[in-house]
């Protein structure tokens, strides 16, 4: 983008330079004109003439500085957009924001392992999940499946109870063809755990809450 500003701007120097040449070329062949015949001609007139293509040349580089301003104006305007853009992208990638879309939910109900969540929320990500949230609790990329003695589960702090529910925003129908393909993840759950019932349904709208727990940098520090 600044390159294009760049070159934008030399672009419209050189214009402005080469409206000045030229008018002034202008001015002088028309002066030159006037003192081939001058020898009747008043002075005055001579000088009223040279005014008013000075005054037109003015004009010209006003109307060229008012452009390039507009120029400026709407490159900003594009950096600023793109800059919130890219903040919005974050957000929502941190669960800081709330956000929906469509999707699939997948209902796991019956024994089931946190390595076999684990497995199953690599395998929503790795089919273009763009959010994730487990029994209504948001999931980003440092989240951690932890295992409770009383067979729940803690999510980033927060303890879940089957029947697990993972809600997913993205293509509704890659996702569920990723999920139950022959031999995929689920299949391989149906016909290995005992007792577990398994379903996938898309959905039209799906709504991600805000994780609720931020994570805090401890080491790392931002190049300045």
């Amino acid at each position: 983008m600044k390159t294009h500003a760049s070159q934008l701007s030399i672009t419209l120097v050189a214009l402005m330079l080469g409206v000045l040449v030229i008018a002034q070329f202008a001015t002088q062949q028309h002066m030159s004109q006037k003192r081939a015949s001058a020898s009747g001609v008043d002075g005055a007139l001579l000088i009223s003439s040279l005014v008013e293509g000075n005054a037109r040349l003015r004009q010209e580089v006003n109307n060229l500085d008012a452009q390039m301003d507009s120029y400026r104006s709407a490159t900003n305007q594009s950096k600023l957009q793109a800059m919130q853009d890219e903040l919005d992208r974050l957000k929502a990638f941190n669960g800081v924001v709330e956000v929906y879309g469509p999707g699939v939910q997948v209902t796991l109900d019956g024994p089931v392992a946190v390595l076999d969540l684990q497995d199953l929320l690599n395998e929503l990500r790795n089919a273009g999940a763009e959010a994730l949230a487990l029994n209504g609790q948001r999931l980003i990329a440092p989240s951690i499946l932890e295992p409770m003695a009383d067979g729940s589960i803690i999510i980033d702090g927060v303890a879940v109870r089957r029947p697990y529910v993972f809600a997913a925003i993205g293509d509704p129908a890659t996702l569920e063809t990723a999920l139950l393909r022959p031999g995929g993840l689920l299949t391989i759950f149906s016909y290995s755990r005992q007792g577990l019932m398994v379903s996938v349904q898309q959905r039209d709208r799906l709504t991600m809450p805000i994780h609720t727990t931020q994570s805090a940098f401890q080491y790392a520090v931002p190049v300045k």
